[in-house]
């Protein structure tokens, strides 16, 4: 479909496809050398997030989220758009329209560019909101769809290839119940469920991503708490998900809260979040190292004198672990999305990149590019298209050597 054709089809279904021209600029900070290549939004009447971004290969990206949704009820519909490095959008397809709540949280894509999308469903299910798996061919037309869980609040956040398919990891929470517990699904390449495991917590667990280990097991991190005590979890599962050790990072009676795992290519684990420990001003970012095992190797804080939040985190293959997320510490005004790296020792770089409006603005994913660019993805209440609105820009040539002078950084002993 040429794009003039597409654009006129989403418009047609309440979605809206825009350069930056057509909206409230964002303003890029921190570091001269960047440049804002481009920006795509998509936005329909309600809110609207990306929450994921993947490469696809030959020059694509795909972004995932969801679109439309309002303060009660109404029409969710998951959001799956594949972009091309210029920022031309190839298709922006959407799932679940005309009943209840459709979100995507994660995809991943097989060796045979069939697709497998992570989130959760009012739609189809038992009733309340239901952990939802989604499976396409690569041009994205649905092979199979489930849903898993009760009738209470079940939701799959990420997903990790599992020999021929896919472990699924969420948090499932029984109906009147205020406790969650850690909940994976492991299925076959077309979706045919294998089994469910259920983890127990004694405090309430809340798991949020999921890594394949090189020895056939899963490293999992979320967050773990009562009351107003909470800190970051991490476990190690085996093959069939049963849990093999479990570390918990953080201070009595102070939110520690996660928000990001990468695996390194040497099998360290990191796993950041957002603190109010070790001296932090408000909330600043944490980045902990750990070894397979599961030792803390090494603690870091990077932040400014307001909020600062991560809301995610991807290693690539020189072991830099670039993070994406959410600060009130520099910027446009409001909250501005933030772009921080860990160098392969664990330590946060110089370099600090802010990009917002004058709302609030959250990066939510990030994906380097081989030129050295990077994709960041989110969403903003501030380009002019009502409420939050989906983004995806692209930011050409950032140096990290460069510090940002809102931000400090420092090794916590």
């Amino acid at each position: 479909m040429r794009p003039r054709r597409l654009l006129a089809a989403l418009a047609g279904a309440g979605l809206s496809l825009s350069a930056a021209g057509a909206q409230t600029p964002l303003v890029l900070d921190g570091d001269p050398s960047a440049r804002l290549v481009w920006t795509r939004v998509f936005a329909s009447p309600g809110d609207d997030w990306i929450n994921d971004i993947v490469p696809l290969g030959d020059g694509r990206v795909l972004a995932v989220g969801f679109l439309g949704r309002v303060e009660s009820g109404g029409d969710w519909r998951a959001l799956a758009a594949t972009l091309r490095e210029d920022g031309a959008v190839l298709s922006a397809r959407e799932y679940g329209a005309g009943g209840g709540i459709d979100a995507f949280w994660s995809v991943a894509q097989g060796g045979d560019g069939r697709l497998a999308f992570a989130g959760f469903t009012t739609r189809i299910g038992a009733g309340g909101i239901d952990a939802f798996a989604l499976f396409t061919d690569a041009a994205g037309t649905v092979l199979s769809e489930r849903a898993f869980g009760g009738g209470g609040y079940d939701r799959f956040t990420d997903l990790a290839p599992a020999g021929d398919g896919y472990l699924f990891l969420g948090h499932s929470q029984p109906a009147g119940e205020d406790r969650r517990r850690l909940f994976a699904v492991r299925t076959a390449r077309d979706g045919t469920p294998l089994w469910e495991r259920i983890v127990e917590g004694g405090d309430s667990i809340s798991p949020l991503y999921i890594e394949a280990a090189a020895d056939g097991g899963f490293v999992v991190a979320g967050g773990i708490g009562r009351g107003d005590d909470s800190d970051l979890l991490v476990m190690k599962l085996d093959g069939e998900g049963r849990e093999l050790w479990r570390r918990t990072i953080g201070t009595p009676a102070a939110d520690d809260v996660n928000h990001g795992l990468a695996l390194l290519p040497n099998g360290d684990i990191v796993v950041v979040g957002y603190s109010r420990s070790w001296g932090a001003r408000d909330n600043d970012i944490l980045a902990v190292t750990l070894s397979p095992a599961g030792e803390v190797l090494r603690r870091e804080l990077l932040g400014g004198a307001d909020d600062d939040r991560p809301m995610l985190a991807k290693a690539d293959a020189r072991g830099r672990v670039w993070i994406v997320g959410s600060s009130r510490s520099a910027g446009a005004g409001g909250r501005d999305m933030i772009v921080a790296r860990l160098g392969p020792d664990g330590a946060f770089e110089p370099g600090v990149l802010t990009l917002g409006a004058a709302g609030d603005d959250t990066g939510t994913a990030v994906d380097p590019q081989a030129d050295g660019a990077i994709l960041i993805a989110g969403y903003s209440d501030g380009l002019g298209g009502g409420g939050e609105d989906a983004v995806v820009a692209r930011i050409a040539a950032p140096r990290w050597d460069r510090p940002h002078p809102a931000f400090r950084r420092r090794a916590i002993p």
